[in-house]
């Protein structure tokens, strides 16, 4: 292909083109620049990297441990009772199966209304809170636990558990659906237990729709908003929250450590990325080719 054809049929792609570099590369490398202290809307006296040795503190370190922590429980969970669900609605009658999409109600609900969910079940004066109070198991609502708000991020786990499950379920069920159920008589008829059964012929076949959607999942909950800024503590917060903190509620010459955290989050997920799918290539060298 000539140099004039290959313009010639790029410009079909323009309309896909135009926007990537214009908003996501675009976006980056300005960034990138307003993170060193360059083409920022104000004077600014401090160094190239200024902005990310001000990020090397215990705090921030506290911060980028928590974000791991929510977004890796939320996908493991997620994942895990979503494969779960997935059999089980696999293995039903057709009739139940189509009944079974209420299951993607979840999916549609916006991330703010799952918050309002998780506040109106787990807070202190919430749903489960007076239940207990009235059964007699605490003394007062208020002795109910705290869990949404803590410096231990299990209100957004649970948000984001409850959120994402349906997702890992259509992933996991959309594979099921093009694993022949014949394999699974076979093996029973040679003797293989259940677990057998799943560890050498269900596994490998929805082993790369699990390790796909805990990806997507685990980036998604590591970088998101919405939830931290509901559920989540101060002490400390998620990166998110930080680097929202800093861009809009603190002094103009804070904004590029906002930048720098946003930049980091970035490089972060590539990192993961890149890791975890060499990863899984070198654990399980068929799927990689397959």
């Amino acid at each position: 292909m000539t140099k004039h054809s290959l313009l010639f049929h790029l410009r079909y792609l323009s309309p896909l083109l135009i926007p990537f570099f214009l908003f996501f590369v675009g976006g980056i490398v300005l960034a990138v620049l307003q993170s060193l202290g360059l083409g920022l809307p104000f004077p600014y006296e401090g160094g190239l990297l200024d902005s990310y040795k001000e990020l090397l503190t215990p705090y921030m370190l506290r911060s980028f441990l928590l974000s791991i922590k929510v977004g890796a429980v939320a996908a493991f969970f997620s994942v895990v009772i979503g494969a779960v669900l997935a059999m089980g609605l696999w293995r039903m009658p057709p009739m139940l199966q189509q009944a079974g999409v209420i299951y993607k109600i979840p999916l549609i609900l916006p991330h703010i209304a799952v918050g309002f969910i998780i506040f109106f079940f787990w807070a202190k004066s919430g749903l489960i809170s007076s239940a207990m109070f009235h059964a007699g198991l605490t003394s007062t609502p208020q002795d109910f636990p705290s869990i949404l708000f803590g410096g231990d991020g299990w209100g957004m786990i649970i948000a984001y558990t409850y959120k994402q499950i349906p997702f890992a379920l259509l992933m996991v069920y959309a594979s099921l659906k093009r694993l022949d159920i014949r394999l699974l008589e076979t093996a029973y008829m040679l003797g293989a237990g259940r677990f057998r059964t799943f560890r050498t012929v269900t596994y490998p076949h929805i082993s790369g729709a699990l390790h796909s959607t805990f990806c997507i999942l685990f980036l998604f909950g590591f970088g998101a908003f919405e939830i931290p800024f509901l559920l989540g503590g101060s002490q400390p917060a998620m990166l998110s929250i930080e680097a929202y903190n800093m861009y809009f509620r603190k002094e103009l010459h804070h904004r590029p450590q906002a930048m720098a955290i946003l930049i980091c989050i970035f490089l972060f997920s590539i990192v993961f990325l890149t890791i975890y799918l060499r990863s899984v290539a070198k654990a399980n060298p068929e799927e990689a080719h397959g």
